[in-house]
C-alpha cells in the first residue's frame, strides 16, 4: 500500500535502506559469533599447551635417573658389577659391520666435483 505521494522511487529508497539495515545487522552478528568461536579456539590452544606441558614433566619425571632405578629396584634388578662386564675388541666388532656401513653410506656422501 504506497501512497501515491511517495512514489515507485521513493519506496524502493526505503525498501533498499531497509535491507542494507538488515545486512549490517546480519553481518554484526556473524562477526561476533566468528569472535566468540576464535576466542574458544584460543582458549583450547591454551588448554592443550597446559596439557603437553603437564606431560613433558612427567615423561620427564619418569626418565630421571632415581626413578629409573626406583623401579629397576622394584622389579628386582641389580646393578652389574664390574666382573661381569666384557669389552669386545674394536677390530672384531667392527669388522662384520664394515660393509654394510660402506654399502648404506654410498648414497649419502657428498659428490666431489
Amino acid at each position: 500500500m504506497i501512497d501515491r505521494r511517495m512514489g515507485i522511487g521513493s519506496a524502493a529508497r526505503y525498501a533498499g535502506a531497509g535491507a542494507l539495515v538488515l545486512f549490517l545487522c546480519w553481518q554484526h552478528v556473524q562477526a561476533t559469533r566468528l569472535g566468540y568461536r576464535g576466542e574458544a579456539a584460543r582458549r583450547e590452544a591454551a588448554e592443550r599447551r597446559g596439557r603437553v606441558a603437564a606431560v613433558r614433566l612427567e615423561l620427564e619425571q619418569k626418565l630421571s635417573p632415581a626413578q629409573v632405578s626406583a623401579r629397576a629396584q622394584h622389579l628386582g634388578m641389580v646393578p652389574v658389577s664390574p666382573d661381569a662386564l666384557r669389552r669386545l675388541p674394536e677390530a672384531g666388532g667392527a669388522a662384520p659391520t664394515q660393509p654394510f656401513a660402506r654399502l648404506w653410506s654410498r648414497g649419502t656422501a657428498p659428490s666431489r666435483g
